[in-house]
């Protein structure tokens, strides 16, 4: 997967999660994001604006555009399961190239020496 379809993925949704084994492992936020949410006073509560333009419930009766950064977990759609899937493939996959392409470096060339003139 390249940087641009990560991009594509951030402009529809508020962060992508990045699967290991099934099991959660990185959460790709873009920078405006990821910068409030470290800048951020620690005694306020800041909302994070949804793009993908569906409304809840905030609890009061009305719904809100918005989720607060403790809201942020939600169930991921079948849709963004299957991207997330194959992006973890996708890293598996080059993990494994990367690991074959230093065990390759790691090995000696072995000369035979035996045919050369002195």
């Amino acid at each position: 997967m390249d940087i641009n379809e990560l991009k594509k993925l951030l402009k529809k949704s508020t962060a992508v999660l990045v699967l290991d084994n099934g099991d959660p492992s990185y959460v790709i936020l873009d920078y405006e994001t990821y910068k409030e949410l470290v800048l951020k006073d620690k005694s306020e509560e800041k909302e994070i604006k949804i793009n993908n333009g569906s409304q809840m419930a905030n609890g009061n009766g009305k719904t809100k555009e918005t989720l607060s950064a403790i809201d942020l977990p939600q169930k991921p759609k079948e849709e963004e399961i299957e991207i997330l899937e194959r992006i973890n493939k996708d890293i598996l996959a080059i993990k494994n190239e990367i690991e074959n392409e230093e065990k390759l470096a790691s090995i000696d060339p072995v000369v035979d020496f035996s045919n050369t003139r002195p």
